[in-house]
């Protein structure tokens, strides 16, 4: 689903706001482990309009999926596990990401996201680990197509990104 669903009127509407009730009762029909998760309906919120995701969410099929939605770049799992130091390179269909080293500034490394239509942008990278709340990391306005911010190594977004587990998503 993208964000079209805030154009519908009547019957569209109500059908969306149904299938959102729906998904809400099925998880907590499924999963009676954490009746204060935040609603399915409620996360979509906030991908939809750049708020930031509730607290209390658990990594799931419906999770991924909403990223996926919502996301204009979902990378892939990784291959195998890296490291800040040896460099990070993910690819995905619109984008690349990188970290390379700082030769300049030891300790930190550059996160680079390079788009392959320079007009793309994303205001967030979202990785999702196994069994982790999501990461959320702002990310600023990409100039000729590109986000470059140093980070330092220390930094759980680079620990996330080192993770081959982990889902990332632009949005």
């Amino acid at each position: 689903m993208t964000d079209r669903w805030r154009d519908l009127e009547g019957d569209g509407r109500r059908t969306a706001e149904t299938i959102f009730s729906a998904l809400d009762v099925a998880r907590g029909l499924t999963d009676c482990r954490a009746p204060s998760r935040p609603s399915v309906s409620a996360i979509w919120s906030a991908l939809a309009t750049g708020r930031a995701l509730p607290g209390g969410i658990v990594p799931d099929a419906d999770l991924d999926a909403l990223l996926a939605d919502a996301a204009s770049v979902a990378f892939p799992r990784q291959a195998a596990a890296a490291t800040p130091q040896d460099g990070i390179d993910r690819h995905a269909d619109g984008a690349r990401l990188r970290v390379v080293p700082s030769l300049g500034a030891p300790g930190q490394s550059y996160l680079a996201i390079t788009f392959d239509d320079p007009t793309a942008t994303a205001s967030r990278l979202i990785a999702v680990g196994d069994g982790a709340e999501p990461l959320v990391f702002a990310l600023p306005p990409p100039v000729d197509g590109m986000v470059q911010i140093l980070v330092d190594n220390s930094d759980p977004i680079l620990v996330a990104l080192a993770d081959a587990d982990a889902r990332l998503y632009l949005v």
